[in-house]
């Protein structure tokens, strides 16, 4: 009987160590996979959060120069105003300031010359009820704050004898001064400046709160001497769209992104807070839940940060502090992203709380648990039927597997300690032209053909640590595409390597979208420049050469005008362009209309675009009548015109065509122009797609035609192009009739 026991027992044993050992490992694996994916979601998430922050930065560095530009050009109508009006002058008798410091709010009286401009002394108006010469028409010209400067002493402190910019009472802040030197000491920038003769630009402490600024020194009659200055500047706050992108960034699931002063009187002071309910709340002395200071952590980490080059590569720290809202039991755990705007002493956060991160984590930790659950009752099944039913649980752990690799849509390749091929996703089964089952325990460089690809995972198995990334280029029937390469290493819990996986992701299409971006950004750059370059080149002719004879300045007038509607189509391309990005739809208000009408209109914006170009109309003798948005009608037509007219560069016809058929109304407009092939007429209204991006290409920005189509179909309707290389193209827009009406007419 003991024989008989020992001989079950020898029998049964290998088959319960095998049990319990395949449960182990399982489990094991459950938990590194775990703890893995896990680690990849905050990884990512924090990866977002950067990504914004650098985002934030970039939007407030090209409102900075945005902005700076539009100082600088209102600094030269200011300046014209003062010359038309005969210049800064001194009289007697001699009139009594109480002069502030804008600083120390420090008082003292000066007894100075009267400042006139032409015959008329600026006065010491104080009220916003009564006008003040020269500001206040600077203002009605080009908006924006103005104020004129009366030198005070040899020191060179600058008084304000005439200004529109409001002290805190809210009446006119004349009477205050810009001393020379800080209270610490040190020399003011703007009057160092002005004192050697030269123009400031940049950001500056105007009366009570920050600008963005251009001081121009005014000099005395024999021009020997600085005796005043001019200035111009907007407020840095009210840079509405700029607030107003900033507070719509949500971050994750709940996260927000904000803004805090720096250094000076406005260090840790919201600046720009979650929907704006907090701005100008100082949160210096704010602690989190466990009494930390964080908000001094998070400015001094952004003082620290090194200043960018203008690489796209924004420095970006983390803080992570515990923190409870009113009304929350406990506290929860926020991670900021920080960037740290230096022209403008912003500190940036882009923040969001890590319970965000939860519903990922737990549906993975379900899943995980759901995988060992059914792998432990295998172990016990295995237990109990032993042999006989070792071959059928083996198979359907192994179809469970097999399951979840299948629903990998990623190439995923598992491999040992030695680098002998594991598991493989179906994706990595296709890759490598053969199944698991052929390649199983196979040393992964014999199994990979590709070159480039073998040499990268290669590597990456000899250096034994996680976290490689690498790109490839892979053929695939004749077609190149772009495979993003990412391991990890799979680890013992005392740090011992057991394995590595290789994540290969096509990013053939982001590639390509992100090069397609970067070619918007020059394009888009260069249609704007343009435009700007000549219209302040013939401003400043109007406003140099007084002489100019008539037909010239007129001339001139037109042209402005013709690059100031380029720049508006522009500028609206790209406010639609954000609108799509975020989601949103372009806002659509219909009301009825007659084509025949709109298409008229259109004609004769095409005639004054183009002398090289005959336009031929062709409209039913009855009205058309449809219900649109006959603004965004026109941008989508304006657009298809202008492209007809832009890609005819040797001139010919185009046929504007309308009629009516049963289930709406039909538009052709057809050139006579170079045409595109079939492949890029199937990508014509892709978003920053243009046929020719070559350094001969014509203008545009390839926004146009993604605008159409989203326009054309807010109305219910459907647009297509047909087009030849070297024969033209037609664009076909379908609109439907009137609901009301019930169609044509």
């Amino acid at each position: 009987m003991r024989i008989g026991v020992r001989i079950t027992g020898l029998a049964i044993l290998p088959i319960l160590l095998t049990a319990l050992v395949a449960a182990s490992v399982a489990l094991y694996q459950k938990q590194a996979l775990q703890k893995f994916f896990a680690l990849e979601i905050e990884r990512h998430a924090r990866s977002e959060a950067q990504k914004i922050a650098q985002d934030v930065y970039l939007m407030c560095r090209a409102a900075q120069e945005a902005t700076q530009i539009t100082i600088n050009n209102n600094l030269r109508v200011a300046e014209f105003v003062l010359e038309q009006a005969g210049g800064a002058t001194f009289s007697a008798p001699r009139v009594t300031w109480e002069a502030v410091d804008q600083y120390t709010h420090q008082h003292m009286p000066v007894d100075l010359p009267r400042m006139l401009v032409g015959d008329q002394w600026l006065g010491q108006v104080d009220s916003f009820e009564q006008g003040a010469p020269i500001v206040d028409q600077v203002r009605d010209l080009v908006g924006g704050t103005a104020t004129i400067f009366q030198r005070m002493n040899p020191q060179g402190d600058m008084l304000r004898v005439a200004t529109n910019v409001a002290d805190a009472q809210g009446r006119r802040a004349i009477g205050t001064y810009l001393p020379a030197r800080f209270p610490d000491g040190g020399a003011d920038p703007v009057v160092a400046a002005l004192l050697k003769g030269e123009t400031f630009h940049g950001r500056a402490f105007v009366v009570n709160a920050w600008y963005v600024t251009a001081y121009q020194p005014i000099r005395n009659t024999a021009g020997t001497e600085v005796v005043g200055a001019l200035y111009v500047g907007v407020k840095q706050e009210s840079l509405e769209s700029l607030r107003r992108g900033i507070m719509d960034i949500i971050v994750g699931k709940t996260g927000y992104v904000y803004v805090l002063g720096g250094t000076g009187e406005q260090r840790g002071t919201y600046i720009i807070s979650q929907d704006g309910r907090r701005d100008g709340e100082n949160l210096w002395d704010e602690v989190d839940a466990e009494g930390h200071p964080f908000i001094r952590e998070i400015v001094e980490k952004a003082l620290s940060l090194p200043k960018p080059s203008r690489s796209p590569r924004i420095p970006v720290e983390f803080v992570r502090y515990p923190w409870r809202n009113p009304g929350e039991a406990k506290a929860r755990h926020k991670v900021v992203a920080i960037a740290y705007f230096d022209p403008w002493d912003w500190v940036i956060g882009a923040g969001y709380y890590e319970t965000d991160l939860r519903d990922s984590q737990f549906r993975l930790q379900a899943a995980m648990n759901q995988m060992g659950y059914w792998t432990g009752l295998t172990a016990v099944l295995m237990m109990l039927l032993a042999v006989p039913a070792g071959y059928f649980v083996a198979g359907g752990i192994r179809n469970r597997i097999d399951s979840i690799l299948t629903s990998v849509e990623e190439v995923l390749i598992v491999t040992d300690p030695h680098g002998r091929i594991v598991l493989l996703s179906k994706p990595a089964e296709e890759l490598l032209g053969a199944s698991l089952h052929e390649l199983i325990h196979r040393p992964l460089e014999h199994v990979i053909s590709h070159p480039q690809l073998r040499n990268c995972m290669v590597k990456a198995l000899e250096q034994a640590h996680g976290g490689t990334r690498f790109d490839v280029e892979v053929q695939d029937g004749g077609a190149t595409r772009i495979m993003e390469g990412r391991t990890s290493l799979i680890q013992t819990r005392v740090g011992t390597a057991v394995g590595m996986i290789f994540i290969l992701h096509d990013v053939t299409g982001e590639r390509a979208m992100d090069r397609m971006k970067s070619e918007f950004i020059c394009t888009a750059a260069h249609e704007l420049s343009t435009p700007l370059s000549s219209i302040i080149g013939y401003s400043e002719l109007l406003l140099n050469e007084k002489d100019l004879p008539a037909q010239t300045g007129q001339e001139a007038l037109a042209y402005i005008n013709k690059k100031s509607w380029a720049l508006s189509r522009i500028v609206n391309d790209l406010l639609d362009l954000s609108r799509i990005e975020l989601g949103r739809e372009i806002p659509i208000e219909k009301e009825p209309c007659d084509l025949n009408e709109l298409l008229r209109e259109i004609e004769i914006f095409g005639r004054n675009l183009t002398q090289k170009h005959r336009f031929v109309l062709e409209l039913p003798d009855q009205p058309l009548r449809v219900t649109v948005d006959r603004g965004k009608m026109e941008q989508a037509l304006e657009n298809i015109v202008s492209n007809a007219i832009k890609y005819s560069p040797e001139g010919g016809s185009i046929t504007i065509r309308a009629l009516g058929e049963t289930d709406g109304a039909l538009i052709e407009i057809r050139d006579q122009g170079i045409g595109m092939t079939s492949e890029q007429t199937l990508r014509v209204f892709e978003r920053f797609y243009r046929a020719d991006t070559s350094t001969t290409a014509v203008e545009g920005t390839g926004l146009g035609m993604s605008i159409v189509k989203h326009v054309v179909e807010g109305h219910g309707g459907k647009v297509w192009v047909k087009s030849r290389r070297g024969e033209g193209t037609q664009v076909y827009v379908k609109l439907p009739w009137n609901r009301e009406d019930g169609g044509k007419g």
